[in-house]
């Protein structure tokens, strides 16, 4: 699991993050600095390896994490809201490597996030959830253009959701059109 927060050790180097899990598990002090140097390679952080987590900018601690999440060759990671602690531009940049990595290491990722961009720029399969009840699942192409229900689209955005003929209806902004009176489509008044 890599964690919201990254809850790296204060005390402890880069190096040593990413190979706590290996000592706990009882592993020779030389492999699990061999295997946490790989890890760090993978992620781009071998000449940060003897660095303190508050020498680190937030993308630098959360490719450690990651390092660390990742050092006991896990088949499923669950990754808590990792981006959610940096800034926009770097928020971006560490999705684009996050999803090459996933695709590299062949894991499976679980992405918990309520960033709608995030999730559509994540995921193979988006999972919608609202009072711990799942919505709607699907690939996020499909999600995204086919809402389920009214919160899914209002959740997903870039929808009005209007009544029509006693049904709700989720409406795609972004297909939206106006046309004159006696075109092709229904006449129409905009209110609000």
């Amino acid at each position: 699991m890599m964690f919201q927060n990254y809850a790296l050790f204060p005390h402890m180097t880069v190096l040593d993050n990413v190979a706590f899990s290996l000592k706990m598990k009882g592993v020779d002090r030389e492999v699990r600095q061999r295997k946490a140097a790989e890890l760090l390679e993978l992620v781009g952080m071998s000449h940060l390896a003897q660095r303190l987590p508050a020498q680190l900018s937030g993308g630098q601690q959360q490719r450690a994490a990651l390092a660390r999440a990742l050092i006991t060759d896990p088949q499923v990671l669950l990754l808590d809201e990792p981006l959610s602690a940096l800034d926009p531009f770097l928020r971006t940049r560490m999705r684009s490597e996050l999803k090459k990595l996933q695709r590299e290491l062949g894991i499976t990722f679980i992405h918990v996030t309520h960033g709608q961009d995030e999730a559509l720029a994540l995921a193979d399969q988006v999972v919608i959830m609202n009072n711990a009840v799942i919505e709607q699942a699907g690939s996020a192409r499909e999600v995204f253009n086919s809402p389920k229900s009214e919160f899914v689209a209002r959740f997903m955005g870039g929808h009005n959701v209007i009544a029509l003929g006693g049904r709700r209806h989720a409406v795609r902004s972004d297909r939206t059109r106006i046309v004159p009176t006696g075109d092709t489509g229904l006449d129409a008044t905009v209110t609000s």
